[in-house]
């Protein structure tokens, strides 16, 4: 059977189904054109990155294998076939724009740790220490209490509430309350707003 004079969509899907080439070709022929304004308009929006041209190819190959693969037992003839056509391309489209939009999402956290790299780097500048070191002084230093201060300033070296505590002789309760108290003290301070 000769089809490519025979103009019937039935014909080409009977061809598809078949694994004839020349099936698939005209299918190609008389819908690819008509997929491409389709795809374009649900890109609206997307740039280059988005081809509506792409959508349009993909879409007419994933219907044209599923039909072989007879996905689509039902589907005979272009009263069938077009309303597929639209809904894949569709799908494909807005598959497009949520890649495209993770993509961007990507690009723009991947900017972010760089430039927040940049400025932080992987060890502070010896005159951001300087600075943090003077500050954390200043706030110990205000602190209206010996014992304040030594805990705040054992705190800040790193030690834990159980071994300040041990070293002041007192409860972990205490040491608790008292930071509970240097916090206070902090966040009500001038140097603090």
């Amino acid at each position: 059977m000769d089809l490519s004079s025979d103009g019937s969509v039935t014909c080409w899907l009977d061809g598809l189904r078949e694994n004839r080439p020349a099936a698939a070709q005209q299918l190609w022929d008389r819908y690819f054109a008509q997929l491409v304004p389709m795809a374009r308009r649900h890109l609206h929006g997307f740039g280059r990155d988005a081809d509506e041209e792409d959508i349009a190819l993909s879409a007419l190959k994933s219907a044209m294998i599923g039909v072989q693969n007879n996905r689509f037992p039902d589907l005979n003839d272009r009263t069938g076939l077009w309303p597929l056509l639209v809904t894949i391309t569709a799908r494909k489209a807005i598959n497009e724009i949520k890649r495209q939009r993770a993509k961007k999402r990507d690009r723009a956290v991947e900017e972010a740790t760089q430039d927040v790299q940049g400025i932080v780097g992987s060890e502070p500048s010896a005159d951001f220490a300087l600075r943090m070191t003077e500050a954390l002084d200043a706030l110990v230093t205000e602190l209206g209490d010996d014992t304040l201060r030594v805990i705040a300033q054992r705190k800040l070296e790193g030690f834990a509430n159980e071994e300040i505590a041990e070293q002041l002789d007192v409860s972990t309760r205490t040491i608790v309350r008292k930071l509970a108290r240097i916090r206070q003290e902090w966040q009500e301070s001038p140097s603090m707003t």
